[in-house]
């Protein structure tokens, strides 16, 4: 059973409905008045979190230490009022409570609570290695990055004096519980203090179980360096077997899916999906899903035929919008996925379709829970090439190679980061947002690792690959898009659609005259498909639907 145990005399409100349905979206929610009945629920072996309210119920130490043994996270809530505060200051310690911070500041955030807050890092020099790793969780907010980081030494054991000094200066401190509390532990005054109607700082408290009081020594490494995830996160051709992923994924309860975007590909849409049926049928993949961006020729009828669920992107939620795009199609897909786990972005113009290219993708997601994104490298110059080719094209060579060496070296492990091969898991891509045009794939790499550190991208080898390559006219309109995304990604936090939109000048050279055009490339950031969805008063949804909407550019080339 997965509940949400609510303690308080108050009934929720709309603003805390919200919190909790962020920091867990599957569980139902129950409202107990005493932490007894919370404890009694516990005993039932329930899968749950405890948020307890301070200002109504009345907890002792011993109870609260019972809540903690037996709860698997526990949020203790001192709100005075549920206005949202501006300054938030996160306390940690090393790694402590990591994990449930980050669940719980993206959840203040989606509810309204807060826009930013500032971490204050408590640590003891010599003793107390600071890394990225510490401050990881930061990237689930939806800000570019926290609005201050604190690095607070601390002389002796007085990380109290530390945060008693901060306090006043906070609207909002979230802080870690140690386990077992005692009554002479300073958060054990706060707690009284709030109980009693005093305080002027609002509080939450938090534990995860799995977090031992005292954790092995860390390996004296940074994660972000390129080396160590390139050794850690790259994997060779072959190396993920169907009965394997099968075995495992069942194991873990997940579901998998393939989505091909496609614009005029009837020509190969249809070899491409009989590639894939036997996987689903092995019980490897569950859905095999294609999305058209409004073709004019025959692709989604071939594409039915061949035995693939097929949408038109510009009926999938109408009410949205219809753009065009590569990007756009894989935005879409994520409103016809609520049941799927992993998803891997597959190309519909590949004219040798394996099954490697589908094991190959999602296998290192169900190998590895800390992975998160998976981009498949492969060998460029096809099956009868026996030299090998494992860079990238000419886009990726001449400007991102370059771009990231200056701007995001430690993503320069990629063999190839524009590659159109990505699996993800679907809770990455819901809360993240899409850029419409040839964007999609840096944009996919950028907030990945903004949000959960560079360690969580993987990359996997697919095979050869022959497919349709790009005029070198097209390459100059390709670049532009991939810089509007990376500076988009790298610069802005606002999160809504935006037009990014880039006058271009031509000089053009003939031997009748000199000339100058001007074009305009311009794509879309489209929102987090999360945001979207808390937004939508109803959901009707006609995907599937034949209509008439006009034709959509072509925008599903590769990086030739």
């Amino acid at each position: 059973m997965h509940i949400m145990i609510y303690v308080s005399k108050r009934k929720t409100n709309k603003t805390l409905k919200n919190f909790f349905y962020n920091l867990s979206p599957k569980k139902e929610l129950r409202r107990v008045n005493t932490p007894q009945e919370a404890l009694d629920l516990l005993s039932k072996k329930v899968d749950s979190y405890v948020c307890v309210d301070l200002l109504t119920t009345d907890l002792d130490v011993d109870t609260l230490n019972a809540l903690m043994e037996n709860s698997d996270n526990l949020l203790l809530l001192g709100l005075h009022s549920l206005r949202q505060k501006k300054k938030v200051g996160i306390f940690s310690r090393g790694r402590a409570n990591i994990a449930l911070f980050d669940t719980v500041g993206t959840a203040l955030q989606e509810a309204g609570l807060i826009q930013n807050a500032k971490l204050i890092n408590l640590y003891k020099p010599q003793t107390t290695e600071i890394t990225e790793d510490d401050i990881s969780f930061d990237r689930s907010l939806q800000q570019d990055e926290l609005e201050e980081i604190n690095f607070i030494p601390l002389n002796t054991e007085d990380a109290a004096v530390a945060i008693m000094e901060q306090l006043p200066k906070l609207d909002l401190a979230i802080l870690g519980l140690p386990y077992p509390m005692n009554a002479d532990h300073f958060l054990w005054h706060l707690v009284e203090l709030i109980k009693n109607g005093n305080g002027g700082t609002n509080f939450i408290l938090v534990r995860q179980r799995m977090q031992k009081p005292k954790q092995r020594p860390r390996i004296m490494q940074t994660p972000q360096d390129p080396t160590t995830v390139f050794v850690r996160n790259t994997f060779p051709r072959a190396y993920f077997g169907k009965e394997w992923i099968k075995q495992r994924k069942t194991e873990r309860k997940q579901r998998i899916a393939v989505v091909i975007p496609a614009f005029n590909e009837e020509e190969t849409i249809a070899e491409v999906v009989r590639c894939y049926l036997p996987l689903k049928a092995e019980g490897v993949l569950d859905r095999i899903v294609v999305i058209d961006n409004d073709s004019t020729d025959s692709t989604y009828e071939v594409a039915k035929n061949a035995g693939a669920e097929v949408f038109r992107s510009g009926e999938i939620h109408p009410e949205l919008g219809a753009f065009r795009g590569k990007g756009e199609a894989l935005w879409k897909s994520i409103f016809v996925l609520d049941d799927i786990d992993i998803v891997a972005f597959l190309d519909a113009d590949i004219k040798n379709p394996t099954e490697d290219m589908v094991l190959g993708t999602v296998g290192p997601l169900v190998m590895r829970r800390d992975l998160q994104l998976v981009k498949g490298y492969f060998n460029r110059g096809g099956p009868e090439d026996k030299t090998l080719k494992s860079g990238g094209g000419r886009v990726t060579e001449i400007l991102v190679r370059p771009l990231l060496s200056m701007e995001m070296p430690e993503l320069l492990f990629l063999f190839q980061p524009l590659s159109g091969f990505t699996a993800a898991r679907t809770s990455l891509l819901r809360s993240i947002p899409f850029y419409t045009g040839y964007g999609i794939e840096i944009g996919f790499l950028i907030h990945t690792a903004k949000k959960f550190g560079v360690s969580a991208i993987a990359q996997s080898d697919v095979g050869w690959i022959v497919h349709r390559n790009q005029r070198i006219e097209a390459l100059t309109r390709m670049s532009t898009e991939v810089l509007q995304a990376f500076h988009d990604a790298t610069e802005n936090s606002q999160w809504e659609t935006a037009e990014l939109k880039t006058s271009l000048l031509y000089a053009l050279l003939s031997t009748e005259k000199y000339s100058l055009l001007k074009r305009n490339v311009t794509q879309l950031r489209r929102p987090p498909v999360n945001t979207v969805i808390k937004s939508m008063s109803s959901v009707p949804n006609n995907a599937g639907v034949d209509s008439s909407n006009g034709p959509a550019p072509d925008n599903t080339g590769k990086d030739s």
